[in-house]
């Protein structure tokens, strides 16, 4: 019998492609990746080896060598939209928007009409904050095919954010129409409600939710933040506990093999609390960890490293361990009786708007420095009083909507009265210079303390104001648990945080705060004038 001929190289290099794709698709990149790396050593100029390479590289989390394989693709292949598709994947999973949009707008060129790929153009420019161009794709994608449910859901929750409220209802509908179990459409329809001030139906739309996905994490964090927002205290907290079951959800609850406190006595026993949030919200939360104490209980507290000095310092009779060296637990210290996050503290602690004492301080700034610091401001225009003020804010979901530009702030920084201080974190000095320029204000920006990294030095620095004023961000937190007067500006609705609950003027949780709400309407400048009279009067107009 006559032998077979040699295949040639080419089908070598397409059976071993076909592999690549079949170990891509199982999981066994490492393989995957081998039998690529062989096919681009044979024929080094092979585009659809370098994507595949870049694919599995993505699925492996290898993202900076994704990239790389996926551009080497396009150069050799410049009209290959698939791997420009795979790049802004890449990219969109870095948080790398305008590389992303960059690939997207590659992609668009050569499908015009996907509407997949304009809603994440859309999505894009949302990420890069243009509303207005990330509506114009939505509205794109639904021209193509008015049947696209995630277009609607997205040009719905962006519409609710710039507060078109009827149109922004009537997508999402849409979007629930032709998907009715999309929960995301849920989420924003409760959104809405909100923004519309319509609190009843809030807890309505998370309960249809509910009853059609009872075991849907995020719905349930959502309601509980509605149910807290609402001063539901009780209820809230039970549905907060919720979030430790999102799968993105990084916290320790389970890293302790202790059993949750419910309430037990705690005279003589051992609590293990955790934090669980951002140092604003742990520095809040941890007004409840005096009420433990007086419970009688022994107490170790992990927090975040950079609140290590100030709550040590404020919690003299807790043993404070860091995030960082939880290996230390487990060193000179019983065997803890109960754990508690900081949520589990407040079921027990914080049930009803009731609940609160009141306390108008629970943390204590250096004495030397807060006093050093206060001397050398006061330098600057003896007689007048020091203002603190912050401006941004960089909160992930809401940056937007709870900052207010510096240069808006004219009716509060011209006022003879005050020497300002810039409690700001983040590179501001061009804003600073404009400010000064603009109202010609004395604007103290002491670069000596970096609110980002030495939060005790920081603490120090609010401790020399005589008043703080700050839109919702983590200087209010540290103003109100050293119990400085402190002005504190929130959005209407959109951008909210629960614990300021919904129309209240005080904060139960700082005496000292007094809230400046934005019309739901209305830009920011009432809010600013409103907080400028208040501030004068503060100081003596």
């Amino acid at each position: 019998m006559t032998p077979l001929p040699p295949q040639p190289r080419q089908m070598k290099v397409a059976d071993a492609f076909r592999e690549a794709l079949r170990l891509d698709g199982i999981g066994r990149y490492a393989e995957a990746q081998k039998l690529c790396q062989n096919i681009i050593k044979v024929s080094p100029q092979q585009a659809d080896a370098h994507h595949l390479m870049g694919v599995i590289a993505h699925h492996a989390g290898r993202n900076e060598d994704a990239i790389r394989h996926l551009r080497q693709t396009l150069k050799l292949k410049p009209d290959m939209p698939e791997a420009a598709l795979n790049l802004f994947r890449v990219y969109r999973d870095k948080g790398k928007w305008r590389d992303a949009l960059a690939a997207l707008e590659t992609v668009v060129t050569y499908w015009p009409n996907r509407t997949d790929v304009i809603v994440e153009i859309g999505v894009a420019h949302e990420q890069l904050g243009d509303d207005d161009q990330a509506i114009a794709h939505y509205r794109r994608a639904l021209e193509i095919d008015p049947q696209a449910a995630i277009a609607h859901l997205n040009l719905g929750a962006v519409l609710t954010r710039s507060r078109h409220v009827k149109e922004a209802e009537e997508h999402l509908n849409a979007a629930l129409i032709l998907e009715p179990s999309m929960s995301k459409a849920l989420i924003n329809l409760a959104m809405l409600h909100d923004v519309a001030g319509r609190q009843d139906d809030v807890i309505a739309t998370y309960d249809r939710l509910l009853a059609a996905q009872p075991d849907d994490a995020y719905g349930h964090f959502q309601r509980a933040l509605a149910l807290l927002c609402q001063g539901k205290l009780s209820e809230g907290w039970e549905e907060y506990l919720w979030r430790f079951r999102r799968p993105e959800t990084r916290t320790l609850h389970n890293a302790f093999p202790y059993p949750f406190w419910r309430g037990e006595p705690l005279e003589g026993r051992r609590l293990l609390v955790w934090t669980e949030q951002g140092p604003g919200d742990e520095i809040l939360l941890a007004s409840m960890i005096p009420d433990a104490i007086d419970r009688g209980a022994r107490l170790t507290l992990v927090c975040s490293p950079r609140l290590v000095p100030l709550f040590r310092r404020s919690f003299k009779d807790c043993s404070i361990v860091s995030t960082d060296h939880l290996q230390r637990l487990n060193k000179n210290e019983d065997r803890p009786d109960f754990q508690a996050s900081f949520s589990h503290l407040g079921a027990v602690l914080r049930p009803s708007l009731d609940a609160f004492p009141a306390r108008r301080s629970y943390l204590t700034a250096e004495p030397a420095q807060w006093r050093k610091l206060r001397t050398a401001y006061q330098a600057a225009r003896p007689g007048t009083k020091l203002v603190g003020i912050a401006w941004h804010s960089a909160n992930a979901g809401a940056e937007r909507q709870k900052s207010v530009a510096l240069g808006t702030w004219g009716p509060i920084l011209r006022n003879p009265k005050a020497t300002f201080v810039s409690l700001q974190y983040g590179d501001c000095s061009r804003e600073i210079k404009a400010a000064q320029e603009a109202f010609d204000c004395e604007l103290i920006h002491d670069r000596s303390i970096d609110p980002l990294k030495d939060v005790d030095g920081f603490a120090a620095q609010v401790a020399a104001m005589d008043h703080v004023v700050s839109v919702s961000n983590t200087t209010v937190h540290v103003a109100g648990a050293l119990g400085i007067p402190t002005s504190a500006m929130r959005p209407a609705a959109y951008g909210r945080i629960w614990y300021w609950f919904l129309d209240r003027t005080d904060s139960p949780w700082y005496p000292a705060v007094r809230l400046f709400r934005q019309g739901r309407n209305e830009g920011w400048a009432p809010t600013i004038a409103a907080v400028a009279d208040a501030v004068k009067r503060e100081l003596g107009d």
